[in-house]
């Protein structure tokens, strides 16, 4: 059992959860910080069925100053040989269409990200893509040809799993205390002073979150970071804070084969000869390299008739393969048609609905971190440090690498980021 009473308590160990308290603690030492966790182990939630894919390819300052960083200090990690996060830099590759919008868009971002260009005859080629979809169904969906690709070369996949365990170990190495199989039932705010009335906190008293409950029993502290991903929104409305964000149901299929290990190991661009992450260019359909498990995952963040429910254990849907991606994808690579389905999971996005943007912000003794709009593993160590700077009241935060940005820009009442125009 945990002890009762600590100076921060963190709900929520995955990606974000484990960061803050890692950067926390990192910054004061002298902290007593516990991570609560209802599962079983860290990382367990929406961080544990992530596409694992990192890109700096984002057209608002702060999430390319979030995403850079972050894949900077992951570098660092990996290049140290002290530990393996997987990171492999395969890139990212769009494949675009006649007239499509995001050209224009990537060639202002090879101003501050390396960015190589592919023209039609070279892609031409690659002997697995087809740059000019045909047959009946590539005109039922109007698929456009494929004119020309840009790859960022500061792209590629990593492994959720270990960059979890990465920040796991180190927040144990200094000292971070956890309690998993811990559920938190509410957080239910109480009066800095109380008069023991029935009722209280009226409207006239000032309001704090002094202790939640949980199934292990009731843990106090001084100041709680809501880290709970798509779960905010349930546990901060019987506060009345707005967590400022809805989930959206995503989901990835792995397919594997001969077929699938031709395309996933024909490319040559690259030292590994491993696919690019490859987005194609009708509706957002990315094929996600998987070369340690001789796959191709795919998926996509569909809008459109995909609502915003909620359901503890999502789960992915066969039909939602058969009928929407298969058809996308084979168009593109015909060879692929003989792929098979090895896996399948659903999860969710933590969307901000206005700009696509973390949301960092404090409201009474609660920090709230959520709204990574699924890119919560790729900004992690960024978020992770400006919950720490939020938390020692700085004004911006100093990121990997030594770029800063300004705590409230992320924040609510003060926010100035734009929107963010390249969400996959």
């Amino acid at each position: 059992m945990p002890l009762s009473k600590y100076d921060v308590i963190v709900v929520g160990a995955g990606i974000v959860g484990l960061t803050s308290a890692y950067h926390m603690k990192l910054e004061n030492p002298d902290l007593k910080i516990l991570v609560v966790d209802r599962a079983p182990a860290f990382a367990q939630g929406n961080t544990a069925k992530s596409a694992a894919g990192f890109r700096d390819l984002f057209s608002s300052d702060e999430n390319f100053k979030l995403s850079s960083s972050t894949i900077s200090q992951y570098r660092s990690i990996q290049e140290s040989g002290k530990f393996d996060l997987g990171m492999n830099f395969v890139g990212y590759m769009f494949l675009m269409g006649p007239n499509d919008p995001r050209k224009n868009l990537l060639m202002e971002l090879s101003d501050r990200t390396k960015i190589e260009f592919i023209d039609r005859d070279e892609l031409a080629s690659y002997p697995y893509l087809s740059l000019n979809p045909t047959g009946e169904s590539a005109g039922i969906m109007n698929l456009p040809s494929i004119e020309t690709a840009a790859i960022g070369k500061n792209c590629g996949i990593i492994e959720p799993e270990l960059i979890a365990q990465f920040y796991y170990d180190e927040c144990v190495r200094i000292g971070v205390e956890f309690s998993f199989s811990t559920e938190v039932s509410s957080f239910r705010l109480q009066p800095v002073n109380p008069i023991d009335f029935p009722g209280e906190p009226f409207l006239w008293q000032d309001k704090t979150l002094r202790t939640i409950e949980t199934n292990r029993g009731d843990l106090t502290a001084d100041i709680f970071i809501a880290a709970t991903d798509t779960w905010t929104t349930s546990l901060l409305d019987p506060t009345g804070i707005d967590s400022h964000i809805r989930p959206k149901k995503r989901q990835i299929f792995q397919t594997g084969g001969n077929e699938v290990e031709k395309v996933l190991f024909g490319w040559e661009r690259n030292s590994d000869g491993v696919l690019p992450f490859t987005i194609v260019p009708s509706r957002g359909v990315y094929i996600r390299p998987a070369p340690r498990y001789r796959s191709l995952w795919l998926g996509v963040a569909d809008d459109y008739n995909r609502d915003f429910s909620f359901t503890e254990n999502p789960e992915a849907e066969r039909s939602f393969y058969d009928y929407n991606l298969s058809q996308i994808i084979t168009s593109y690579f015909p060879s692929l048609i003989e792929q098979k389905v090895t896996g399948m999971w659903a999860g969710y996005y933590s969307y901000n609905t206005v700009d696509k943007t973390p949301y960092i912000f404090r409201d009474l003794n609660i920090i709230v971190a959520t709204g990574t709009s699924g890119s919560g593993i790729l900004k992690g160590d960024a978020i992770g440090r400006v919950v720490s700077a939020l938390y020692s009241g700085k004004e911006t935060a100093r990121l990997h690498g030594g770029q800063e940005i300004k705590v409230d820009s992320l924040g609510v009442h003060n926010r100035s980021a734009a929107s963010e125009n390249l969400v996959l």
